[in-house]
């Protein structure tokens, strides 16, 4: 069985180009809300999100993540719901898929994941010569504001970044499909385009809460992660859980 032919992959295949794009949109725009949601709050309060008591903290991200996880099973059941034939490929456009299967895609694949979460960490000490290892990070800044009990709120956190994750797979997996749909040519096909256009996308709100350093690293991450997704048979079973790895560290 080919890659394409796998069952995760069979609500993308007989879907048009637009449609995609507006999945893509939507799982975007689910995590956007929390950014309206936090301005509200900051504009409202005149506090930053950090100083939530801790059960407010905890349950803020355990519920965002939840969500998240329901709008990206959700908007998935939509695309297979929306299948004509989900069993046909079109036309062979996914004969030339590469196998993940062998040992020379594989490699590649771990080659190119490995490269994406230790630039995610090395990139920003070349840009701006500060060393910060984000999750080492958020659990000193939770520690200082709640303590002993910053470990709760960690696992609150690993919630909801699962959850963003898997929206954020999902952007990259629709687009990359989509681009195939629209130009399908051998070029566009082994393009890592659904993850370039998500690194775009974070580097806009990277650039914003994190300067220059953090929009590069977010472009150059999201370029490598998608060339991980080409290779591993444009896949969420395998795009998702290295979308988690490699965002956690951008």
């Amino acid at each position: 069985m080919s890659p394409a032919d796998q069952p995760e992959n069979r609500a993308f295949a007989p879907a048009d180009a637009g449609f995609l794009v507006s999945i893509a949109t939507l799982a975007l725009l689910a995590t956007a809300l929390e950014a309206v949601v936090d301005g509200t709050v900051l504009t409202l309060t005149g506090e930053i999100p950090w100083v939530y008591p801790l059960a407010w903290q905890v349950l803020a991200w355990l519920g965002l993540g939840a969500a998240w996880v329901l709008v990206h099973r959700g908007l998935v059941a939509w695309l297979r719901h929306r299948a004509a034939d989900p069993t046909t490929p079109e036309d062979g456009a996914e004969l030339a898929l590469p196998d993940p299967r062998a040992t020379s895609t594989a490699t590649t694949a771990l080659v190119l994941f490995v490269a994406a979460v230790l630039l995610g960490v090395i990139l920003p000490v070349f840009l701006v010569g500060q060393w910060r290892v984000p999750p080492v990070q958020l659990y000193l800044d939770l520690y200082t504001a709640y303590g002993a009990g910053a470990w709760l709120a960690m696992v609150g956190f690993a919630v909801y970044h699962v959850g963003r994750c898997l929206l954020f797979a999902l952007v990259l997996t629709c687009v990359q499909r989509a681009a195939e749909l629209r130009w399908p040519s051998r070029t566009v096909r082994r393009a890592p385009v659904g993850g370039l256009v998500l690194g775009v996308l974070l580097a806009l709100s990277g650039l914003l809460l994190g300067g220059v350093a953090s929009a590069a690293t977010a472009l150059v991450c999201c370029t490598l992660l998608g060339a991980v997704h080409n290779l591993t048979g444009r896949s969420l079973r395998w795009t998702a859980p290295a979308t988690v790895a490699v965002l956690l560290f951008v």
